[in-house]
């Protein structure tokens, strides 16, 4: 992989944005590379048609100009402290921000196209006589892989005319796709990597969020402003988008929103684990061994107790289950005592489980505690997102604590925090010495 810039006029950087919306990530994307690069002087915004070249796209978005005035609303505000959280975040941190109106505008070329637009036309159009500079994430490093949406004429044309600028996203290695395309699409691409290791923690935590996490927390009816700016968030609250946005999918006849979709996935996994737990109680129950448990829940409100109680035969192996929500309920049923450091902490986790198990009488307790959000400005709370998991059994109680993406819808959290805790609970039941 070449690190080298020298190759690639770096005056300005080109970044093709379907985004719907643009939100935070977008931004401190383009935040980071002027802070690597300080030779850039430009970043342009190529903003899409909608028509998608990636035929695995098929979900209508946004019109363009509601995309455009979105787009241009978060640039003006982006490095405001009073319009933007990240640019409160990055004023807390001493961090001065480039990117600004003086070092951006927005391509509206492909706006001029009725139909889609392929990478390699832009590159064409924008690389004169040197190579282009394009932000890129990792992901859309992967599709290159895939000939139904890079072609060999693409690949070929964005190899000779483009340097990728390219950002990690999720857990993609660049280094094995680079190898990959090498390998199995025969071109060698011209790349530096973006680094974020000078950006402050508290804004490296925007790069988890997505377009697709914008959308549900819309659609979830959550502040967006821990999503995007402020001027932004009210647009996209102002004309309603994606809140009753309904999409299709190819593996059924579907008139649910991206929220609706995730949470009914969820919710079977939900039921899976349910049922796995429930096998292997039976197995007890028929070897004579301890098979009956009681639940304390709070952050997930019932969602374990439900999908366990949900299966025919559950009372033979659940006794009880409480749901202690806020923070008075868990002190009163502690007998007075309650965490010092915090509710959300695996010693409250073990607290809980302890004290359920004792008024239980069961063999194993399992309890939960954790913060399933939403973000908002006003809760900075770093644990958002994180869950704290106790297992109380005669002697010894066992702990586990979970870590999700803080960005992802309350009831996104809930439902994940509960498939973990039941597939964990089953996990280490099946690990007990006999």
């Amino acid at each position: 992989m070449s690190s080298s810039i020298t190759e690639a006029k770096l005056s300005r950087v080109y970044f093709p944005l379907t985004g719907d919306p643009v939100g935070h990530h977008h931004l401190l994307l383009a935040e980071s590379v002027l802070q690597q690069l300080p030779e850039i002087q430009l970043v342009i915004f190529i903003i899409s048609n909608g028509i998608h070249p990636d035929p695995l796209k098929n979900r209508k978005i946004t019109t363009a100009a509601l995309r455009l005035e979105i787009l241009k609303s978060a640039l003006n505000d982006w490095s405001n402290p009073k319009k933007s959280i990240a640019a409160q975040f990055a004023k807390e941190s001493g961090f001065e921000l480039k990117l600004a109106n003086n070092n951006s505008a927005v391509s509206r070329r492909e706006l001029s196209y009725n139909r889609p637009m392929r990478l390699a036309e832009h590159i064409q159009t924008f690389s004169m006589e040197e190579k282009v500079s394009m932000i890129f994430g990792a992901d859309l490093l992967e599709r290159m892989l895939d000939p139904k949406i890079f072609t060999n004429e693409d690949l070929t044309e964005i190899s000779i005319g483009c340097h990728l600028l390219l950002a990690q996203r999720n857990e993609i290695i660049i280094e094995n796709i680079l190898k990959q395309l090498r390998q199995k699409r025969g071109i060698t691409l011209s790349v530096t990597l973006i680094k974020t290791e000078f950006i402050p923690q508290n804004l490296q935590r925007f790069f988890l969020i997505s377009s697709t996490l914008i959308r549900r927390a819309a659609q979830a009816e959550h502040d967006l402003n821990a999503f995007l700016p402020s001027t932004s968030a009210q647009k996209v609250e102002h004309y309603g988008l994606y809140e009753k946005q309904k999409i299709s999918f190819e593996t059924q006849s579907s008139n649910l929103t991206e929220l609706q979709q995730r949470l009914h996935e969820l919710v079977e996994q939900l039921e899976e684990s349910s049922k796995k737990l429930q096998k292997f109680l039976i197995q007890c129950e028929l070897q004579k061994k301890p098979h009956r448990f009681s639940v304390l829940e709070t952050s997930t409100g019932g969602k374990i107790a439900e999908a366990f109680t949900s299966l025919s035969g559950a009372s033979k192996h659940f006794l009880e289950g409480r749901i202690l929500y806020s923070s008075e309920s868990q002190k009163q049923f502690l007998g007075g005592y309650i965490a010092t450091e915090s509710n959300v902490s695996q010693k409250q986790a073990r607290y809980l489980a302890e004290a359920m198990l004792k008024v239980s009488g069961t063999d194993w307790a399992l309890a939960e505690t954790g913060m399933a959000g939403p973000p908002t400005t006003e809760r900075r709370s770093r644990k958002n997102g994180q869950c704290h998991l106790a297992l109380a059994l005669s002697r010894k109680v066992r702990y586990k604590c979970l870590e999700f993406n803080p960005f992802l819808t309350r009831k996104e959290h809930q439902l994940l925090f509960a498939i973990e805790a039941l597939n964990w609970a089953t996990e280490v039941l099946q690990n007990l010495k006999t």
